[in-house]
C-alpha cells in the first residue's frame, strides 16, 4: 500500500528559543499579588509627595510592567517623558511596551531616541540591533550590533542576534560561527544551542543532538528542546529514543498534541504497533485542534491497517465531516467500502 501519512514536522525558523514563554506571561492574567500592591501603594505616595519627580512615575511604570499592566506601564513612562525627555532609559522601557503591542515603529524611533542621548549605551545597541533583526533589515542589524561589540566584544547577545541575520541570509556558515561565538562568551546561552541544533538537524547530522542536549542542561523542561530532539532522532532514523523523548514532555504537559502525533506516527509508519498508533492519534484528537482532520485520517489508517475496516471507515468519515475536501480519507474511505 503506498503510504499517505502526514508527518508532522515543524523545526521552527524563528527565535522563540530566546525569548520562551515571554508573551504569554505578559498576556496571562493573574491576580494582582499583595507585594505588587505594596510595591504600587508605596511608590504612589511619594508621588503625592513629589508630582514632578519623573523617576518615580517611572518606577511605577517599572512595577506595573512587572505585574503586566501594560496600559498602565506605558500611561507613567509617559509622564516619566514629559518631565524629562533626555532620560535613555525611560525611552527604553518605552520601547519595550511598544513592541509588546505590536507597534515596531514606534519601539524602534524610541530606541533611536534612546541611542541619541546615550550612544554608548549597549543594551540600545542591542535593542536596535534587534528590532532590525526582527524585520530581516540585516544592514541595519548589523550596524547597531557591530557598534554594540566595538563597546563590548564579549556580548553573547549580540553575537546570537548576528547569527539570526547570517540565518535569514542563508549564510549557514557565517550562521554557525556567530552562535557559536556566543556560546563560548556565555555557556547557558540556550537560545544559541537551540539554533545550531536547528541548524545541524536540517541537513540531519547528528551532532545536533549535543546542541539540543546542552539546551535541556541550561532549561530541562522546555518542550521546544525536548520537541526538536524528538524530532530529530524521529528523522535520522531511531524511533525508539524518539517515543522515549517525546513521552518526556507529555510528562510534563500531557496535552502537548504534537508529541502524541509524532507519537502516533511513529507506532504507524515505523514501527507498525496499529494499536498504539491509533491510541496516540485519539490522544493529538483530544488536546489537539477542533477537527484535527491529519490525525483523525492517521487514527483511520491505523485502524485500516491492524484489519479493523469498520472503525477505519468511522474515522474517515469523520475526517471528511471535518474537511470534506480532504482527499486522503476520501481515497482511504473508498478503499475500506470496496474490501
Amino acid at each position: 500500500m503506498k503510504k499517505e501519512l502526514i508527518i508532522l514536522l515543524v523545526f521552527g525558523l524563528y527565535f522563540a528559543s530566546c525569548q520562551e514563554n515571554n508573551t504569554a506571561k505578559l498576556e496571562s492574567q493573574e491576580p494582582t499579588s499583595s507585594a505588587f500592591k505594596n510595591e504600587f501603594d508605596s511608590i504612589s505616595n511619594l508621588i503625592k509627595s513629589s508630582p514632578n519627580n519623573p523617576d518615580l512615575y517611572f518606577a511605577r511604570a517599572k512595577a506595573h510592567y512587572g505585574n503586566k499592566d501594560i496600559a498602565s506601564s506605558l500611561s507613567d513612562v509617559g509622564r516619566s517623558l514629559k518631565l524629562d525627555s533626555n532620560n535613555a532609559e525611560y525611552y527604553m522601557l518605552f520601547a519595550d511596551l511598544k513592541l509588546l503591542q505590536k507597534e515596531s515603529r514606534a519601539s524602534r524611533d524610541a530606541l533611536i531616541k534612546a541611542h541619541k542621548i546615550d550612544p554608548n549605551n549597549v543594551d540600545v545597541l542591542i535593542r536596535l540591533g534587534e528590532l532590525y533583526m526582527v524585520v530581516q533589515d540585516a544592514e541595519e542589524s548589523f550596524k547597531y550590533l557591530n557598534k554594540a561589540l566595538k563597546l563590548d566584544v564579549y556580548n553573547a547577545d549580540a553575537y546570537r542576534l548576528k547569527g539570526f541575520n547570517y540565518k535569514f541570509l542563508r549564510d549557514t556558515t557565517n550562521a554557525v560561527s556567530s552562535f557559536q561565538t556566543a556560546i563560548e562568551q556565555d555557556p547557558n546561552d540556550y537560545g544559541s544551542y537551540m539554533q545550531l541544533g536547528l541548524l545541524y538537524s536540517s541537513v540531519e547530522h547528528d551532532i545536533a543532538l549535543d546542541y539540543y542536549n546542552n539546551a535541556l542542561k541550561v532549561r530541562p523542561t522546555s518542550y521546544e528542546a525536548l520537541y526538536a530532539k524528538g524530532l530529530h532522532l524521529q528523522v535520522t532514523g531511531k524511533p525508539r529514543e524518539a517515543i522515549y523523548t517525546y513521552r518526556k514532555i507529555i510528562e510534563l504537559n500531557e496535552a502537548y498534541f504534537d508529541a502524541w502525533y509524532n507519537i502516533g506516527y511513529i507506532y504507524l509508519e515505523l514501527i507498525d504497533k496499529y494499536d498504539s498508533a491509533a491510541y496516540s492519534f485519539d490522544k493529538a484528537i483530544e488536546f489537539g485542534p477542533r477537527g484535527y482532520v491529519t490525525a483523525i485520517y492517521n487514527k483511520g489508517l491505523s485502524y485500516e491497517r491492524s484489519g479493523n475496516l469498520e472503525q477505519a471507515k468511522s474515522e474517515y468519515e469523520k475526517a471528511l465531516q471535518a474537511d470534506p475536501q480532504y482527499d486522503l480519507a476520501a481515497r482511504g474511505l473508498g478503499r475500506v467500502l470496496s474490501e
